[in-house]
């Protein structure tokens, strides 16, 4: 006869304390199954009439002491969210903090590439009861992972409760890689999403590609003033190409169908003599876009008159200072920019060096929208590994951004009163605000020359008052960072206070 293990008892956290009528506890053991599978099956018959949700977590997780006030103020303040997740702590066996997992708002693209959520979980009966948990082997330990798509998918209102409400030992209970593929390739051959899973950049994330049995044509417009690069002083190399000619020769590194890409380049230079000669396999238009002399350079009013000259509806608004890192970039855009969800796919862009320059932006930071990690060392973890993940964002770099004419004609294109900054920024947020999605995607990958397709200068006070006016309150509360994490850095990091009452209550546990 086979020996079974034994079940694990929940922690003194979970006993010590008199549970209301309206919140059933149910530990899971460390396959993430409930420990007492009969408490759903209460749940589910109606035996428990006062009960309104299911608080679930690894039983060996330490609660917080006041944890029922913010679950019963988030039921009543959001009816129309059926799934609440907390943030959740990491400890050792000495009771100290080793990571504080602080959550965005509701963010599929990062649950797919990685089960952010994980636990705990508070579940509205009524949610419950229509979704049923499936702890069968098909699910392995990813049984909660799979409830969470099959909310989306029935429609059920998902949302986060900002604090840190357990603290687990050891290790961070979510489910397995492995075991998410497999649930999400079955999810999306369920739903009929032409969606399929890959390993991700890291050990625990996943990439969610697209199947493209016809390849769409798409127009990158691409604005440039035949600059060159310059040296550590600034100087102009005049005997390098320019910039845009760097960018046309590393297109044959894609890919994507030549036949299949269109080059619209806006060209402040009436001499093509820099284009003379080329055999590329893409199409390549130039059309020309010189302003009178001594007229300011617009970037916004440049970048509007070029993608409504694009005859495909599939743009990708580029810099020309760009040069292509990972061949498969067009590909892991549309992955994204072909879900008419999705108002727009930015990528990741590096330093010539190999350091950070864009991997999505987040309002809040230094008050204002910034980019996480500047001038970091690509090959250093980021918080969340975020900067390598696939994930839903505010905004995103117009350096290289993928969307449809539809979109942008919905929102008017850039505004162009943001003659050279924030005119990203503020495409992005007026997207969102009509309920489009805007993602980031790591595997877009260039190399960014930044600024050096035109002359660095600062936006003048008038944009940016404008810019905080519109846009404060998207400001002061990004969806996509967490109230827990620090505004007051570009490295991403929990505020000291994110986990105080672990420490303080092992402090009076000791004292």
């Amino acid at each position: 006869m086979l020996n079974k293990k034994p079940v694990p008892a929940p922690s003194a956290s979970w006993s010590a304390r008199a549970w209301p009528d309206a919140i059933l506890p149910l530990p899971l053991d460390e396959r993430f199954h409930p420990v007492d599978e009969r408490k759903l099956g209460q749940v589910a018959a109606g035996a428990l009439p006062a009960c309104r949700a299911v608080f679930v977590a690894p039983a060996a997780s330490e609660l917080h002491p006041d944890l029922f006030e913010p679950i019963l103020a988030a039921m009543a303040e959001r009816p129309d969210i059926g799934i609440f997740y907390g943030d959740d702590a990491v400890v050792d066996g000495a009771g100290q903090v080793r990571s504080v997992h602080c959550k965005p708002a509701f963010n599929p693209a990062l649950l797919m590439a990685d089960d952010y959520i994980g636990f705990p979980l508070v579940i509205r009966v009524s949610a419950l009861a229509s979704l049923n948990p499936d702890f069968g082997r098909r699910t392995g330990n990813a049984a909660w992972f799979r409830l969470l798509l099959d909310a989306v998918s029935a429609g059920i209102g998902i949302d986060r409760i900002p604090q840190t409400l357990i603290a687990s030992p050891l290790a961070r209970p979510k489910a397995k890689r492995a075991a998410r593929a497999d649930v999400l390739d079955r999810w999306f051959q369920g739903s009929g999403a032409p969606l399929r899973t890959a390993p991700g950049l890291t050990a625990d994330t996943l990439e969610i590609r697209r199947s493209l049995d016809v390849r769409p044509p798409v127009t990158l417009v691409v604005p440039t003033a035949q600059s060159r690069p310059r040296d550590e002083d600034g100087r102009v190399i005049e005997s390098a190409k320019p910039h845009v000619i760097n960018f046309l020769d590393s297109l044959g590194r894609s890919t994507y169908p030549a036949d299949r890409i269109r080059v619209l380049i806006g060209d402040d230079k009436a001499d093509d003599a820099i284009y003379r000669g080329r055999s590329d396999r893409f199409a390549v238009t130039r059309l020309l876009t010189t302003r009178p002399e001594g007229a300011p350079f617009n970037y916004a009013a440049k970048m509007n008159t070029l993608w409504r000259a694009a005859e495909t509806d599939l743009v990708i608004l580029m810099n020309d200072d760009l040069v292509v890192r990972r061949a498969g970039w067009i590909e892991a855009l549309l992955t994204f920019a072909l879900d008419r969800g999705v108002g727009g796919v930015g990528g990741r862009l590096l330093f010539p060096s190999g350091k950070i320059q864009h991997a999505g932006m987040f309002g809040g930071i230094f008050d204002v929208c910034a980019h996480p990690w500047y001038n970091r060392d690509a090959a250093e973890p980021t918080y969340g590994d975020w900067a390598l993940a696939q994930r839903d964002c505010s905004s995103v770099t117009g350096a290289l951004f993928a969307t449809r004419k539809a979109v942008l004609e919905a929102v008017n294109g850039f505004d162009e009163r943001f003659a050279l900054d924030f005119n990203d920024v503020d495409l992005c947020f007026k997207l969102r605000m009509l309920g489009y999605r805007i993602v980031y995607t790591p595997f877009a990958e260039m190399a960014h020359h930044e600024s050096a397709s035109r002359q660095t200068s600062f936006a003048p006070g008038s944009q940016i008052s404008r810019f905080l006016r519109r846009w404060h309150d998207v400001l002061t509360d990004d969806p996509a960072y967490s109230p827990q994490l620090r505004t007051d850095t570009d490295v991403v990091a929990p505020r000291a206070d994110a986990a105080r009452w672990v420490t303080e209550r092992r402090a009076g546990q000791t004292a």
